[in-house]
Order: C-alpha cells, then sequence, then structure tokens
C-alpha cells in the first residue's frame, strides 16, 4: 500500500467526527486496510527513499502519512532491520541503504558544518 495522504472523507462515512484519516494513492482507507494485515508478521513503513522509517508486528500502532506500508515475514533477516535510516525496502525486501553520491556530500558537509562536534 504506497503513498498514504491525509484525506477528509464524505460525512455519512465517517464514524469519529474529528478523527484523521489517510488513503493510500490507490484509494485504500488506512483504517480498512488495517484489517488485511496478519497478526504474525512484520509491518514496515518507508518514505519516497524506500528508506524505512518504523517496523512493527501491531500494524493498529502505524501512522502512514506520507509514507508506504509493507507486511513481510517475520524472519531473523527481516528483523535485522532497524529505524535508524540505514535501511531500504527495496524490490519487496529488507536491504541495507546504498547512499547515492549526492546524499554523501550532504553527508560530508554537514559534518564540515559543525564545528567542535566530535564525530568519532
Amino acid at each position: 500500500m504506497k503513498n498514504f495522504i491525509p484525506y477528509a472523507p464524505e460525512p455519512d462515512d465517517t464514524l469519529f467526527a474529528d478523527a484523521a484519516y489517510l488513503k493510500s494513492e490507490d484509494g485504500q482507507d488506512w483504517y480498512g486496510c488495517q484489517q488485511l494485515f496478519s497478526a504474525d508478521t512484520l509491518k514496515i513503513t518507508y518514505d519516497d527513499n524506500d528508506v524505512i522509517t518504523c517496523i512493527t508486528r501491531d500494524v493498529s500502532g502505524l501512522w502512514p502519512a506520507g509514507q508506504s506500508v509493507a507486511e513481510l515475514p517475520d524472519t531473523d533477516e527481516n528483523r535485522r532491520a532497524d529505524i535508524s535510516c540505514c535501511w531500504q525496502f527495496k524490490d519487496g525486501k529488507v536491504v541495507q541503504r546504498v547512499y547515492s553520491p549526492e546524499e554523501l556530500r550532504r553527508q560530508a558537509e554537514s559534518k564540515i558544518e559543525r564545528p567542535g562536534v566530535d564525530t568519532g
């Protein structure tokens, strides 16, 4: 389920008037989607750069505004990921992030711009 964004459902379609709602790019309501997930899997959110931003087994704990959601088998390989920005969800798999030359340049500039900060 990709690219959840806030939306305002029709008043007759809402259970709670003041609740926030999300809809995927293909029109699926986030609250309705949650019942499609299995209880024994990992659920991840990831951003437009495929960077994993959240990992959980409890889908009700996710709020994927501006994010996409994927469901994965709860395996050792998938559990190795974390939300340190060093992992991505690419082609249906959890992989270590490979930084682009532009991202590496920005990281280097950021270290230079922070004088007095011990970087290791």
